[in-house]
């Protein structure tokens, strides 16, 4: 049987998606450290293999790779959201808050939590009590 061939997002669909979500949310329009990062973050998420992992990749690296002045987040969700859905694969969490909230602390996560996050909603240990541990 025939590999299915896989979805990427392009440079174009993340900079339109980039102006939807200003247009949406708000936010400054602009670049940080411009479109040229995700050049290296497409290649990363190519190398990847299965398609929770490689929006795993896709979603941290593009929410910290401060392509943008403004909106890295919201973009990396939408574009994360979409190579799901045109991938024939869904996002568990649906709830907004919950999505919100986990984006914001990204940081706080690897890509194994990242991934089972994706794929099964499972919520890692909360970014919260993580920095709280790191003090203690």
């Amino acid at each position: 049987m025939p590999r299915k061939r896989i979805w990427y997002p392009t440079k174009t669909f993340v900079i339109k998606t980039h102006g939807i979500m200003l247009k949406k949310f708000g936010g400054h329009p602009g670049f940080d450290r411009g479109i040229e990062v995700f050049d290296g973050i497409l290649r990363e998420v190519k190398k990847t293999r299965g398609i929770y992992r490689k929006a795993a990749v896709l979603l941290r690296r593009l929410a910290t790779g401060r392509i943008f002045d403004d909106g890295n987040h919201r973009t990396a969700f939408e574009v994360t959201f979409t190579f799901l859905q045109l991938n024939n694969a869904e996002m568990k969490v649906q709830n907004a808050q919950k999505i919100i909230r986990f984006i914001k602390n990204i940081l706080f996560y690897n890509i194994d939590e990242i991934e089972a996050w994706l794929k099964n909603g499972q919520v890692p240990q909360e970014a919260d009590s993580r920095s709280e541990e790191k003090f203690e």
